[in-house]
């Protein structure tokens, strides 16, 4: 009888006091909330870029990678804005018609990009696609000729172009997902070639030559993803925590007393 009274005591409390300090939120569901407004999502990795080009571009260029970092704030359980940057490499480019072994010129890109995106699952999905679209600002810097176009001056223009997104992160706790991006870009930059009499072709240069880029690349990003809790978020953690801890006790207290009379 003593065994079914400690048992009945073990038992009722639990159930009853952690009903009552928390009827509509516990902390077992708390935690399967991956995803809420408000929270911020940092992810870094490694992107590689994949050239393509249209049909009008006169030139071509060699694949690479970089180093990339990205915030996203959701503006609600599903709405997302995030924004991407890399730290820059640097990007050669070559004559369509004579291949790589035509080197035209190189240069450093900054690519900063803003995207909205929209995910699909529940928040409190393992896995969550999305896809985006956005805008993508490309300005050069420390373009130098090479080639045939070695001592004139080269330059690319600056553009702002529309990029489309999908990726998903797989969950892998409440704080760490794992993740695949993968864009569309298409640029509009161009470049332009001055000063061509310094080059080999000497004084039968023309004034300037320009080149059509048309890029359409594709991007791949592999990356691991940090969750950063809204504070609202954060403070009922710390509620629950607090009054699972007092209760916890109070439990301990009476498994106490019970043990005394036995």
């Amino acid at each position: 009888m003593k065994k079914l009274i400690l048992i009945a005591s073990l038992l009722f409390p639990i159930s009853n006091g952690w009903g009552e300090a928390n009827e509509n939120y516990t902390f077992s569901d708390y935690t399967k909330e991956i995803l809420n407004k408000g929270d911020w999502i940092l992810r870094s990795g490694y992107t590689f870029l994949v050239p393509q080009f249209g049909k009008e571009s006169q030139v071509e260029m060699g694949r690479y990678s970089m180093p990339t970092l990205s915030f996203s704030y959701l503006v609600t359980d599903n709405l997302g804005i995030e924004f991407l940057t890399g730290i820059p490499s640097e990007i050669n480019i070559y004559s369509k018609t004579m291949g790589t072994e035509a080197k035209l010129a190189s240069f450093i890109s900054l690519s900063p990009n803003a995207t909205l995106q929209y995910y699909f699952n529940p928040k409190n999905a393992s896995f969550r696609p999305y896809i985006g679209s956005g805008l993508i600002y490309s300005s050069f810097h420390k373009e130098k000729a090479h080639g045939i176009l070695s001592g004139a001056n080269f330059r690319l223009k600056k553009s702002l172009d529309p990029l489309y997104q999908i990726g998903f992160d797989y969950v892998i706790n409440n704080k760490i997902s794992l993740n695949l991006d993968i864009r569309k870009l298409k640029t509009s930059s161009g470049a332009i070639a001055t000063d061509l009499d310094k080059t080999i072709m000497g004084s039968n240069a023309p004034p300037q030559m320009a080149y059509s880029m048309d890029m359409q690349p594709i991007t791949v990003s592999l990356n691991f993803a940090w969750l950063f809790d809204n504070p609202k978020k954060t403070r009922e953690r710390r509620i629950i925590d607090k009054e699972d801890r007092v209760l916890q006790k109070r439990q301990k207290r009476k498994i106490q007393a019970i043990k005394r009379t036995i």
